[in-house]
């Protein structure tokens, strides 16, 4: 049993499957639920810029608040701005600062190949954290692409 989780959330269309793994996992009256989303920010010529408006990203976490609690959960919330390739170091932080118990992220974006090459944040929050971290598997049928292409194995109809 866990008195703390954070869990890290993205866009919340695809944080649907981290928060219910987070529901199944959590104990009602028991568990707070520390929801994070990172504001992902970047340099671009002599400026930084953030992906995402102050709106955009207080819906995602008021978004996941808002579903933890229908679920009879103690949950509250954080926007944090994190440099492109230090949201690892973001997540760790906050659930440092939290006392975390465990952490919940989503699958990784990156398939294997490109994750060995370019790095995860999935990975490096394994590597680093003080505390378990689970990684919520992706739902079955989805490939983790938002476009689906091609035609039926089969030619034949039913």
């Amino acid at each position: 049993m866990f008195a703390k989780i954070l869990v890290a959330i993205d866009d919340f269309g695809r944080s649907q499957d981290v928060l219910d793994v987070v529901k199944g996992i959590a104990t009602e009256g028991v568990t707070e639920v520390h929801a994070l989303h990172c504001r992902v920010r970047e340099l671009s010529g002599y400026s930084w810029y953030a992906r995402e408006n102050r709106n955009e990203a207080a819906f995602q976490a008021e978004a996941a608040v808002f579903d933890l609690r229908m679920a009879g959960l103690a949950a509250g919330a954080d926007v944090r701005f994190a440099i492109v390739d230090r949201v690892a170091e973001a997540i760790l932080d906050e659930a440092r600062a939290f006392g975390a118990d465990l952490i919940v992220l989503g699958p990784p974006r990156r398939r294997e190949v490109a994750a060995r090459m370019f790095g995860s944040i999935t990975q490096r929050v394994i590597q680093r954290a003080a505390c378990p971290v689970l990684v919520s598997p992706r739902a079955p049928g989805r490939s983790g692409r938002s476009i689906q292409t091609g035609t039926p194995a089969s030619g034949h109809q039913s």
